[in-house]
């Protein structure tokens, strides 16, 4: 059983419980049954509220993307998730959700470099996927409208990417549908990764070692920052590991993430070297190869 349907299972039990106090109340029954329907509505409640705290705590789709520009790093579009794979993703909600995560990244990264129509282009080419899980509507009816008239305005571009996936998030809450959010933050984060991991990667190599890490060192400390967006999604999907199955499979991958980013000991090293210390371009290789195994699953037809 998902969670979704755990909840909406929850849902049914304080209706019906509810009914129940109704009914006794009329007949003069004891005051047993209505304490305990209290008790399953404010569960009930109570559950919404504990999956809503877990979903606002998840990184903003457009944070990583602005750190990126600000890096200093060029822009790469051989980075993106190809648009034209949109319509492949519907054949699923999980592949759609996943791919619409990962499309909001993409979409953050081609506005933080002012690259505003092709980030219009990558909105239409993700309606697919948001009209195939149900978010489309939440987004409101005129978010194109609000993207074109923010096409001179990076910023203002930004901002509507993140009140739109704020709007998202919301909806599937209080649609009882966290599993679906999840997976969409999940996809999103990936993809910031992956980009970030990528601009390293692709950065020039006929400079010596030591140029070329001074070059990428700001580059390299705002990968090491993002360890904490991989604590927020083991913690967003560890609710659903044991109902849902891609939960499971995607908790089980950014555990191991996780591990990877702790041996980094990037945070102590820092310290200890009294914020001296640099990240070299090596020292990601194994966050790089776990990266890029999650993401090939996720985005390959």
């Amino acid at each position: 059983m998902t969670l979704s349907s755990q909840i909406r299972q929850l849902g049914k039990v304080a209706l019906a419980c509810g009914l129940a106090t109704t009914l006794i109340a009329c007949g003069g029954s004891n005051d047993s049954s209505k304490d305990e329907a209290k008790k399953e509505i404010a569960a009930q409640k109570a559950t919404n509220a504990d999956f809503n705290i877990i979903l606002n705590n998840a990184p903003e789709p457009t944070d990583i993307p602005v750190l990126l520009e600000r890096s200093g790093a060029d822009f790469d579009a051989t980075l993106l998730n190809s648009k034209d794979k949109a319509q492949s993703y519907t054949i699923s909600d999980v592949s759609s959700a996943l791919n619409f995560g990962v499309y909001v990244s993409d979409i953050a990264y081609l506005s933080a470099f002012d690259k505003a129509q092709e980030a219009i282009d990558y909105f239409n080419a993700a309606k697919k996927l948001s009209d195939k899980i149900g978010v489309t509507q939440a987004m409101g009816k005129d978010l194109n409208e609000k993207l074109e008239s923010a096409l001179s305005d990076k910023e203002a571009m930004l901002k509507v990417i993140s009140d739109s996936e704020s709007q998202v998030k919301a909806f599937l809450n209080t649609n009882s549908q966290y599993d679906v959010a999840a997976l969409i933050v999940t996809g999103t984060t990936l993809e910031g990764l992956h980009i970030s991991l990528g601009l390293v990667n692709n950065a020039p190599k006929d400079l010596p070692e030591e140029a070329r890490n001074a070059l990428l060192v700001d580059l390299m400390s705002s990968i090491a920052k993002q360890s904490s967006s991989v604590d927020a999604i083991v913690t967003i999907l560890a609710p659903l590991k044991d109902g849902n199955e891609a939960a499971l499979v995607y908790y089980n991958e950014f555990v191991q993430l996780q591990k990877a980013f702790k041996n980094l000991h990037f945070e102590e090293k820092l310290k200890d070297n009294k914020g001296t210390y640099q990240l070299k371009a090596e020292d990601l290789r194994d966050i790089t190869e776990k990266v890029e195994k999650i993401r090939k699953m996720t985005v390959s037809n």
